[in-house]
């Protein structure tokens, strides 16, 4: 049986695909380029704006097209909140269950009527048990968590995903014991609200997690997914800083840095107790990375609260902004909200957070040159290698062998726009004596 996959969204959907790669292939699946001939089609979709679902839909038809009598399966997100939206596919299948494709992909071929698996996701209250023992990347990925209770006025998340369940620390200890035992020496921790782990629970929490993997021989790298600015309290600094292998890079979620705004998107937390928690982070890693995810044109948003915002992320200095611009999202509380921000104005706004985040950037990447730091190397082309730093820095070499998968001493020379470039230093691990 041949096999196109399209996944999109976050890392939890990437890591779900890998999880059905591994079903798959002991089905006997070969796996082709998506939009190619083959039998089956999955698209593993995302719901998370109208554009998400819109691409969702497109991927789906380019499916059809390419494989008019092949089998196509849209699952995940979208067919979880829109079932009815997908009425071209073969089969769909909600956030539930996603194990369960093989056997509707046998339904579907025994009976060739449409087959639809959407159970009530917010009834769920156990982690679905998934594990990966390998992943297409040289960081591997690992799901602890799904769900989220907050419900933010712009999100579609919590009906998507349901609420928090968290997979046993005893599992997930031995998930990433067998990857690092496969060869990878980075793991990434991810969920859909990563700050709950194991908060229904009550036994374990994301730090107790965090010292159990710290001691596993061989793992040379933690690094989180994105966070809440209200997990970062003085408490779980301390407990931070005791972390030998954790990256000191940071994607905490803004989305707002005007506390007006940020009380009408029902986020959690104010501008000054995210500026309380960065200086906290600060002050315990000198070498701190901090990314973050801004929302602009939200509804309301005047040029003043804009400017809040603008001048509160110049304040912070942030390594990179991730900046997207406010996407009614039916179903939400924000779909109807009154005060609409015109859409020249939102891209407009958009521009000049962009053009702040590329300056900040480049002033992060410029703090590194003459620094020697040690970079996973995950491409290689053209005779040059690219990997990251623990931090997050882009990084490139020359080099005239593969080093994909090492982690070596590289000696930053130059940095332009979010890239350095670096000299391998003398090294046993790359032959360079």
């Amino acid at each position: 049986m041949k096999v196109s996959v399209c996944t999109l969204g976050c890392k939890v959907n990437h890591y779900e695909t890998q999880v059905l790669r591994r079903l798959l292939s002991g089905r006997g699946a070969e796996f082709v380029p998506f939009g190619t001939p083959c039998d089956l089609s999955i698209v593993h979709s995302c719901a998370v704006t109208e554009e998400s679902a819109r691409k969702t839909r497109q991927m789906m038809r380019r499916a059809r097209r390419a494989s008019p009598e092949g089998i196509v399966a849209v699952i995940g997100c979208l067919a979880q909140v829109e079932p009815g939206s997908l009425a071209e596919a073969d089969i769909i299948l909600g956030n539930r269950d996603k194990s369960s494709l093989l056997s509707l992909v046998d339904t579907f071929s025994a009976e060739r009527k449409p087959v639809v698996h959407v159970p009530d996701i917010l009834k769920y209250r156990t982690f679905e048990p998934m594990t990966v023992s390998q992943d297409e990347r040289v960081r591997a990925t690992v799901k602890i968590q799904d769900g989220c209770c907050n419900f933010c006025a712009y999100c579609i998340i919590p009906f998507a995903r349901g609420p928090i369940r968290s997979k046993e620390l005893t599992d997930a200890v031995s998930e990433v014991e067998t990857l690092v035992k496969n060869g990878y020496k980075e793991i990434v921790l991810t969920g859909i609200h990563l700050d709950s782990y194991g908060r229904e629970h009550g036994r374990f929490s994301l730090l107790d997690l965090l010292e159990r993997l710290d001691e596993i021989p061989g793992l040379e790298r933690i690094r989180l997914g994105s966070t809440e600015p209200v997990m970062v309290t003085a408490e779980t600094v301390e407990r931070f800083k005791k972390l030998k292998h954790l990256c000191h890079h940071f994607n905490l979620s803004l989305q707002s840095g005007c506390t007006a705004t940020l009380k009408r998107m029902r986020r959690r937390y104010t501008a000054e107790q995210y500026a309380e928690g960065v200086a906290l982070l600060c002050e315990a890693f000198p070498d701190l990375s901090l990314s973050t995810d801004i929302i602009v044109g939200f509804p309301g948003e005047t040029e003043a609260e804009f400017a809040e915002t603008f001048a509160f992320a110049e304040k912070i200095g942030f390594s990179k902004i991730n900046v997207f611009p406010f996407s009614p999202r039916r179903g939400t509380a924000a779909w109807d909200f009154p005060d609409p921000v015109d859409p020249a104005v939102k891209k407009e706004r958009c521009r000049r957070l962009l053009d702040l985040s590329s300056r900040m950037e480049q002033r992060f990447c410029e703090r590194y040159v003459g620094q020697t730091l040690p970079v996973l190397f995950e491409s290689f082309r053209g005779g040059k290698a690219f990997g990251s730093a623990p931090n997050f820095l882009s990084v490139e070499v020359d080099s005239n062998i593969c080093l994909i998968g090492k982690i070596l001493p590289v000696r930053i020379v130059s940095a332009e726009k979010g890239l350095c470039r670096g000299d391998l230093q003398k090294s046993e691990k790359c032959g360079i004596i």
